[in-house]
């Protein structure tokens, strides 16, 4: 899903989710190719983050530590992006 970032927020729904267990994964698209640019090192480049706000060592979090349920029932989720 692509939205645009208002201020330094950006907001979507999610429709027709059945329930179960999810993990979220959101990157900051600067340069809009596509992809999370990374350095040399395969360093991100450009802002991600993960649902329950977990960081990851040496790669993206194991999906146990980003997981959540959903019931379907709304949910806020707030993820804060590394940079």
């Amino acid at each position: 899903m692509v939205v645009k970032i208002r201020e330094t927020q950006a907001r979507f729904n999610f429709l027709d989710i059945l329930p179960g267990k999810y993990a979220l994964a959101v990157i900051h698209d600067e340069n809009v190719n596509g992809k999370l640019d990374t350095n040399w090192l395969g360093i991100p480049k450009e802002g991600y983050g993960f649902s329950n706000d977990v960081k990851g060592v040496l790669g993206a979090p194991a999906f146990s530590a980003a997981s959540f349920l959903y019931d379907r029932r709304d949910i806020d989720l707030t993820i804060s992006l590394n940079c």
